[in-house]
């Protein structure tokens, strides 16, 4: 058997869960086995929180929030998304804090230019990426009322 197949058939055993140890044994033949240790790992949650119906009335700019929990590690890249166009960084900004069980939550925010009014046709979407795995979250306004 080649090496790389013993190596596919290893990460192929990998599982993503919940930060646990999960040790696999597969014997290949008389004399051949192989160890696998992988650690759970889960998927971060996203979740976005749109502006206030009485704040949007009474304010120039909207705040849209994405509260991202669960995350392993503080090297993210948060990207929000208006009808699948990405918008500038210089409208959005994130903190992550670190919570008690060792896993860290961010906060991404979102501020449109000026102006910008919310509209049903719209899809907004917060965007993580996290060792190189993209999570996404999209709301759509008009399933809101």
């Amino acid at each position: 058997m080649r090496a790389e197949t013993l190596i596919l058939t290893g990460l192929l055993l990998l599982r993503f869960g919940r930060g646990e140890l999960d040790p696999k044994i597969i014997s290949f033949s008389r004399g051949v086995q192989l160890f696998v240790k992988g650690i759970y790992v889960e998927a971060p949650k996203l979740q976005i929180l749109l502006p206030a119906g009485l704040w949007m009335e009474t304010s120039d700019a909207d705040i849209f929030t994405c509260i991202i929990t669960g995350l392993h590690t503080t090297q993210i890249r948060v990207t929000w998304k208006i009808n699948k166009t990405t918008v500038t960084e210089r409208h959005t900004t994130a903190d992550i804090f670190k919570e008690p069980d060792g896993t860290y939550t961010a906060l991404g925010h979102f501020y449109p230019s000026p102006g910008h009014k919310l509209t049903t046709e719209e899809v907004y979407r917060c965007e993580v990426e996290q060792a190189g795995m993209i999570y996404y979250e999209e709301v759509w306004p008009s399933h809101c009322d």
